[in-house]
């Protein structure tokens, strides 16, 4: 097989960033970590400040703490090393540094508290590949939807009412929040808030874009309307530290959901099939019967399998969408496109197949092939490529797929498995890192949990109800969340199937005894009920 890199002086071609389908970097991220900064955002009303922390300076910042006027009894050696043990387990997560993984750091303070952006941990934003910035803007988007014009403050306000118990935050961003000095907080809690008093907050502001305009709506406007949901009805009914792992299992899913929803609906306008109107399309199926080589666990093996193709697919569609993007500018007479995402994507596609294009589209082939640091292998490519019957669009794509190809399926690969939560409490697929093979979709209980409650919310997002029917509730499982329990997913439909997700139905029904939340009164089906696992601040 051939291999070559695009060459690295074409910035534009050699990145895997396509912004003209979705909003996010696909490479690995970290749920836990990345909430810290959505927390920053919310309280800098959209700014975020540079990080002056030495993260690698731990010792330093723990010695300072236990020098301070808040703590007692922690002067002796021996007391250092029971406070830098509680600090370890309860509040910091350390990570280790460098190429070697030989230097350990400071990671992220644990957000169960709404300070922990006072840390300026973690120092590297781009490990959220602009995942953090995506949420707060649809949390923007969904609260807009809703009538709200100061949207700022009232996203404030909602994780306060989460996360804010205990601190002044002050009315200005440039504030350093602190411990109001007055409220009866957990001990762990306290602890993270006198520790997050010893680092230095910065002042040094940027200001991330105020609007979001998402090429696919669809993908990405679940994320805002359910965490808004969460934080209105469960977040200040629960412990905050619960509350994190909820929010990380929430938001976990709806990120692994977001490039399956784009690719699809990219995949429909480049064939001209209907595109999806729900995440119900995504047809996930869940197996909670737990035993490998029963037919629940096959479906939910092959749904993993199908969906990691939708994203092989996924990088040679976007990759073209984004390189019609770039040919605009070269057309002979530059197509008026629409401003707006959605619609600007849709004329992409549509423009695609005129002469101008295919013109422009071969200069953008001739201009790969002519830089000098191409390689040998990838100018024969090139030439071959060049000598078939393909369209101009087609050999574009199989070059830059080709040339790409190492760093864009194994970077989608790493979004998948991180943001699928695999080795994470809130995962949806079980199996290890390292091995496809061991991949299946399986909800962790604090997963199951989450998308439970989050079904006991209306869907005007206002208000809860106290039960569900069972039916109701896997209606809603696989409407809202697009995942499958009682019925195989339609092209996998078979009778052999069809007894794999009835036995998949009773074993759910067992984990939500388990749980807490079901109790089977009546061998009816229909008549079966399921209470909300949580308490929650609004609604019966």
């Amino acid at each position: 097989m051939t291999r070559f890199s695009i060459p690295r002086s074409l910035p534009a071609l050699n990145s895997l960033q396509t912004p003209q389908v979705i909003n996010v970097e696909l490479n690995d991220v970290d749920v836990d970590r990345m909430l810290t900064s959505i927390l920053e955002l919310t309280v800098k009303r959209g700014n975020y400040a540079v990080s002056k922390t030495d993260a690698r300076d731990y010792e330093r910042y723990l010695r300072t703490l236990q020098e301070s006027d808040a703590l007692r009894g922690f002067e002796s050696p021996e007391s250092l090393d029971v406070l830098d043990g509680w600090l370890r387990s309860s509040v910091v997560k350390m990570e280790r540094a460098t190429q070697r993984r030989d230097t350990a750091q400071m990671g992220y303070i644990r957000p169960i508290t709404i300070m922990t952006y006072r840390s300026g941990l973690p120092k590297a934003r781009g490990r959220n590949r602009l995942a953090d910035q995506l949420v707060y803007q649809t949390m923007q988007l969904a609260l807009k939807k809703e009538g709200v014009t100061n949207t700022t403050g009232a996203l404030r306000e909602l994780w306060l009412g989460t996360f804010g118990e205990g601190v002044e935050l002050g009315e200005s961003p440039w504030h350093d929040p602190r411990y109001d000095g007055e409220s009866v907080l957990d001990i762990d809690t306290l602890l993270a808030i006198r520790f997050l008093e010893v680092f230095e907050g910065s002042q040094n502001l940027r200001k991330i874009p105020n609007d979001l305009d998402p090429p696919v709506p669809l993908a990405v406007e679940n994320v805002g309307r359910d965490l808004i949901a969460f934080l209105r009805h469960y977040g200040p009914a629960m412990p905050a530290a619960e509350a994190f792992g909820q929010i990380s299992a929430l938001l976990s899913l709806r990120l692994f959901q977001l490039p399956l929803l784009t690719a699809h609906h990219l995949r429909s306008l480049l064939t001209g099939e209907p595109t999806p109107g729900s995440p119900g399309a995504l047809e996930i199926y869940c197996d909670f019967v737990g035993r490998r080589g029963t037919s629940s666990d096959e479906l939910a093996r092959m749904c993993v399998v199908r969906d990691l193709e939708v994203m092989r697919t996924f990088l040679a569609d976007r990759l073209l969408v984004r390189t019609l993007g770039q040919s605009v500018d070269l057309l002979p007479q530059r197509s008026d496109l629409p401003e707006d995402s959605a619609a600007r994507l849709a004329a992409l596609i549509d423009i695609r197949d005129s002469d101008a294009m295919e013109m422009a589209l071969r200069m953008q082939i001739q201009q790969i092939r002519l830089q000098p640091d191409l390689s040998e292998e990838g100018q024969t490519f090139i030439d071959d490529i060049n000598a078939s019957d393909l369209r101009a669009q087609e050999q574009i794509t199989s070059i830059l797929v080709e040339g790409l190809r190492k760093r864009g399926l194994e970077n989608q690969v790493k979004w998948f498995w991180s943001t699928g939560g695999v080795e994470k409490p809130y995962g949806l697929i079980s199996g290890f890192k390292r091995s496809r093979a061991s991949w299946r979709y399986s909800p962790t209980d604090e997963l199951l949990t989450t998308v439970v409650g989050m079904c006991f919310v209306e869907p005007d997002g206002k208000r809860t109800v106290p039960e569900l029917p069972i039916r109701e509730l896997l209606a809603r499982m696989r409407d809202r969340f697009g995942l499958l329990v009682d019925r195989p997913p339609a092209e996998m439909d078979t009778a052999d199937a069809r007894a794999g997700a009835a036995e998949n139905r009773a074993a759910l029904t067992r984990r939500l005894q388990l749980l807490g939340c079901y109790e089977g009164l009546s061998d009816d089906f229909s008549a079966q009920y399921v209470t909300r696992p949580r308490e929650v601040v609004s609604g019966p």
